[in-house]
C-alpha cells in the first residue's frame, strides 16, 4: 500500500470524520446537510474500494453500492420520523437488500443456513434504533457502539475471507473515528459535546447494517461465534443509563471497554478460525 492508498483509506476518511463532528458541534450545523454527508462519504468509500457499479447491477458488490448510495436519501425521509418508524424503514432496505443478495440461489430454490446470520443482524438491529431515543443520554453512546462494531467487524471480515469488505469496513472506522475524536475535543474544549442527530444515527447505523448483512452473506471463512459476539456489541447503548452517569470525559473510554469484552473475544475466536 502506498502513501496515495493510505491517504484515501484512512487520512481522507479521519479528516472527513473529524470535520463532519466539528460541525455538528457547532449551533449553526444543519443536522440534515450533516448526516446526509454522512450517508454520502460512506457510500462514497465503498465505491472508492469496490469500484462503481454498472446499472443495472450485476454482482453483489454492485448491489450493496446501490443500497448504501439510498441510505442518505432515505435518511432525508426517516429525518421527521418517530423512532420506531425510521427503524421501521431501515428494517425494510436491510430485508430488501438481503433478498436482493440472494435473488439468485432463492429463485433456483437454493437456501442455506447461514442466511440466519444476517436475518438475525435485522432481527437484532431493528429494535436498537428503535429503543434509540432512550439510548441517548451519553452523547458518546452510539459513536463509539459504532466505531467498535466497525472495527471488529473488519478484522472478522480480513480474517474471514472477505479482504475487499475489511478494507471497506477499516476505511469506515477510520471516518466513524475522526467523528468521534472530534466529539471527545468538544468535551475538552466545552465539557460536554452536542448530542448528535437522530438522523446521523440513523444513516451510519444503516450504512454499517448494510456491510454487516453482506458479510455475514457472502464471507467464505466467517467465524460464526466471533460474528455472534460481533452482533451483541449492538447491546453496547443499553449500558447508557449507568455509565451516563460518569465523568463526561470518562465515558467514552466505558463504553470503549465493554465494548472490548465481546470485541477482543470475537477476533480471538476469528483467528483461530483464520
Amino acid at each position: 500500500m502506498d502513501v496515495a492508498d493510505i491517504i484515501i483509506a484512512f487520512v481522507a476518511p479521519i479528516a472527513l470524520g473529524s470535520g463532519l463532528g466539528f460541525v455538528e458541534q457547532r449551533a449553526f450545523a444543519a443536522p440534515r446537510a450533516s448526516a446526509v454527508t454522512m450517508g454520502l462519504a460512506i457510500a462514497a468509500i465503498y465505491l472508492l474500494h469496490e469500484g462503481f457499479p454498472p446499472f443495472p447491477a450485476i454482482t453483489s458488490k454492485h448491489k450493496v453500492a446501490y443500497a448504501l448510495a439510498a441510505i442518505p436519501v432515505l435518511g432525508l425521509i426517516a429525518f421527521n420520523q418517530v423512532s420506531y418508524r425510521r427503524a421501521a424503514l431501515l428494517a425494510v432496505v436491510a430485508a430488501v437488500t438481503f433478498l436482493w443478495l440472494v435473488l439468485r440461489p432463492l429463485t433456483a430454490g437454493r437456501l442455506d443456513w447461514t442466511w440466519l446470520l444476517p436475518l438475525g443482524t435485522i432481527a437484532v438491529w431493528t429494535p436498537m434504533l428503535a429503543k434509540a431515543p432512550d439510548l441517548s443520554r451519553s452523547p458518546f453512546t452510539w459513536p463509539v457502539a459504532h466505531l467498535a462494531m466497525s472495527v471488529t467487524a473488519s478484522v472478522l471480515a480480513l480474517l474471514g475471507g472477505f479482504l475487499g469488505l475489511g478494507q471497506v469496513l477499516l476505511s469506515l472506522s477510520a471516518l466513524l473515528a475522526g467523528y468521534a475524536l472530534a466529539m471527545f475535543v468538544a468535551t475538552l474544549k466545552n465539557g460536554s459535546p452536542n448530542q448528535g442527530h437522530p438522523m446521523m444515527t440513523w444513516v451510519v447505523q444503516g450504512g454499517l447494517l448494510i456491510l454487516l448483512v453482506q458479510l455475514s452473506t457472502f464471507a467464505t471463512n466467517l467465524s460464526t461465534a466471533a460474528y455472534l459476539l460481533l452482533l451483541a456489541m449492538a447491546g453496547l447503548p443499553l449500558a447508557d443509563a449507568k455509565l451516563s452517569r460518569l465523568p463526561m470525559l470518562v465515558q467514552p473510554f466505558a463504553f470503549a471497554a465493554l465494548a472490548m469484552l465481546a470485541g477482543i473475544p470475537a477476533i480471538l475466536l476469528a483467528l483461530r478460525n483464520f
